[in-house]
This record gives C-alpha cells, structure tokens and sequence, in this order.
C-alpha cells in the first residue's frame, strides 16, 4: 500500500489529502504542520479573524473527527530537519516518516525587515494564526499602528484598524502602493479610497531605523527625516518561498520548487504545490509561482492525479481577490508587460474593471465591486479566448458580448 507524505498544513497540503481520498487513494496520508492548529483557511487572517469577528475554531477546513474518518493521519507542532532520499524517509528529531510519494507544501515565509530593533515586542509579520493572536493583544491597547509595505496584505490591515478605530501610516518604498501588481490608475483608485478612510500612505518611503524602548518600538524614522510615532508595527513586505529542505536533497529550486505540469518535481515521486512551487503553466508556456488560495487549490487537484495515475495538468488561469472596507478587488491574468490600461465603468463609483492589454490583446483584468462580468472576462481567458483590446475599448462593448456573439 502507496504512503503519501505531505510537509505542509496550509492550504494546498491540506486539500491535496482531500483531493487523494476523493480521487479514490485508499493508501496511507499523513500531513507534517510545525503549527498547533489544524489546517485553516488564511485569507480570514488579515481581515474578520484580525477584528476578532470570526471565532478560532471557525477558520479550520475540518474538525478532528473528519481526518479520522478519512485516515488522514496529521502530526502538528512537527518539523521535518532532513529527508533521505535513498531510504524514503522524513526525520524530525523524534520521528521518522516512511513515504512513497512525498509532496511538498511548505508554503512561503514573510520577507523580514533587516535592520536593528527589528526583533521588538510590538513588530508583527501576518501569516500564522499565532502571529495574529499575538498582534491582537497589542492592539487593545494601541491607537498608533505603522504599515510597512502597500501590497495586498498591508491594505487588507489598513481598513481593518481603520474599522478598529486606529491611527494608520503606510509606508510604501515604490512610487506607488500596488505597483508591482496593478496600473497606476487602479494604485491611485485604492490610495485615493484608503485616504478618504483616513489612512496615511507616504510613497517613497525608506525607513532609516526603527526607534524602540525596552523592545518595543514608538516611533519609525525615514530617510526624508520625517518620524511617525507607533504602537505597533506590521511588516509585509513579500514572501520567499520555503524550500530548504528541498534544496538539501538536490531538488531544482529557482523561486520556488521548480515543478513540470503535474507537479512533479526533478525526482518524479516528489511532488510541490502551493507558494513553495515554481510550476509550468501549459496555458502560458511558462514556469512561475504564485501566491493564492485558487492556485493552491488548482495545484492540489493535479498533485493527487499525478500520485494516482491520471493526467489532470497545470493550465489554469491565475486570480487572486482582496476585500478591503466593501470594496471586493478580484484579479485574472497575468498582467506584467502590459502596454495598455483601459477602465470600464466608472472609478469614481468603485464599480470598474481595468483591462490590461499587450500587443492588441487582452491579458489580464482587475475587478472592483463588478464580480458577474469579472467571472465573463476570467473565463474567457482561461479559455484562450484572443479579446482584441480595439473591441474592448469600444464605447458599446459589453462584457456579457464576449460569449453571446454579438459583438
């Protein structure tokens, strides 16, 4: 009888157990987590879990009984320190693990701030549910909080203590906040939305140091000579994909764990999925690696048909989501290179669609608050569909054409 071993609880280790008993695995599943929790849904954690709105047992993707009766076997607060190829075996430091197929979902750790004071009591990385409980406890008593870094994740923070009632400085290092994944109009909507809230967003922004008493930091000084008092500090900063272990046992790593079409990795029977993969999409005839829940989903299903024999292959179309206040921000596509921008709908209302165009074509598009025509425009991309951006630019285009023919 075949044993899966799956190091990683998170999103995509946890669901390619699920994937392998609903495809009709009957061998051994066990699941390595170095956390104390069973595998929970993490989008909750920046948002509705962070204002203490959604109750710690409501975040896990099963109860206890439900890996039992699956067979599911999951060792938490358990870390893997090496692998033996040769004998098929994962070591801890009070165990070993047999495996036949070994899956890697070791997910991606937090980027960290490298520099002095960045160990203080009151600075916080977001991506386990221990370092939100430990932020909670700050924030009962804080009224300053510093955002270091406008991605996803400092955004998501932002109108979350805005809710709370607190002061909120975001420090962004680029020109704008959202560069790396969005236009400038769309980076201009959500800092011209966050402001009205009450955020500050300083662009441009180089943190000269971190200014902290008795480990804990009060203020954060930049290099323009401007300081911003604080009673907490959350960085995001991006993420670096975790692939030590993979690494010590030869693996191919390149921004991830590089992987073929079915998740497989330089050694057949090892297989990655989630924010640790760097995986050939058959859609773009191309290798990358992505952060988000969809992908770790999508990667899960085509590692579990891998191990059982069928051919199920990577050529989804990648999205991503991010609510902030009621805003619902939804993404397809792969936007980098783009040419040109055009905006459907109306900005000023929150209710638009920017359509990112190369070369005449459209490749990529980001949603606010307009999910129906999101859900036409991603599935026409996933299809292949050639969208000429001239049609799209039309003043009659209607989203709801691209499938009835009528444009």
């Amino acid at each position: 009888m075949s044993k899966v071993l799956i190091i990683g609880g998170g999103h995509a280790g946890a669901n390619t157990a699920f994937a392998l008993r609903k495809d009709g695995f009957d061998g051994d599943i066990t699941i390595i987590s170095d956390e104390g929790y069973l595998p929970y849904h993490r989008p909750p954690l920046s948002k509705d879990f962070l204002k203490q709105n959604i109750a710690i047992e409501k975040l896990s993707f099963k109860s206890a009984d439900f890996y039992a009766e699956q067979n599911i076997y999951i060792n938490l607060n358990t870390r893997i320190d090496a692998i033996d190829i040769e004998s098929n075996l994962a070591i801890t430091k009070d165990a070993s693990f047999n495996f036949d197929y070994l899956v890697f979902a070791t997910g991606a750790s937090p980027r960290l701030l490298p520099m002095e004071n960045a160990d203080s009591k009151n600075l916080f990385y977001l991506r386990k549910i221990t370092d939100v409980l430990s932020m909670q406890e700050e924030i009962s008593s804080a009224k300053e909080i510093i955002l270091i870094g406008g991605g996803y994740i400092g955004l998501e923070v932002a109108s979350a203590m805005i809710e709370l009632g607190l002061k909120v400085s975001i420090l962004e290092a680029e020109e704008r906040i959202l560069q790396r994944v969005t236009s400038p109009e769309v980076s201009k909507f959500y800092d011209d939305f966050h402001t009205k809230k009450g955020v500050e967003i300083i662009c441009n922004a180089r943190v000269r140091s971190l200014n902290a008493e008795n480990k804990m930091i009060n203020s954060v000084s930049l290099e323009s000579g401007e300081s911003i008092s604080a009673d907490i500090v959350l960085v995001g900063i991006g993420a670096i994909p975790n692939t030590h272990l993979a690494d010590s046992i030869g693996l191919e790593c390149n921004n991830g764990i590089k992987t073929d079409q079915y998740c497989r990795t330089s050694t057949p029977s090892i297989l990655a999925v989630g924010d640790c993969a760097s995986s050939f999409n058959t859609l773009f005839n191309m290798e990358f690696r992505l952060e988000s829940v969809p992908n770790a989903l999508a990667q899960s299903k085509i590692a579990s048909s891998s191990i059982i024999g069928n051919e199920l292959f990577n050529n989804e179309m990648p999205w991503f989501w991010s609510d902030q206040y009621d805003l619902k921000l939804q993404m397809a596509g792969l936007s980098s290179g783009y040419d040109e921008c055009h905006i459907i709908g109306d900005i000023d209302s929150a209710e638009f669609i920017a359509c990112y165009g190369k070369d005449g074509y459209l490749i990529a598009v980001d949603s606010v608050n307009q999910s129906r025509q999101f859900m036409l425009f991603k599935k026409a991309l996933g299809n292949g569909f050639q969208l000429e951006m001239s049609l799209i630019k039309d003043k009659n285009f209607q989203p709801e054409s691209i499938f009835s023919g009528s444009n």
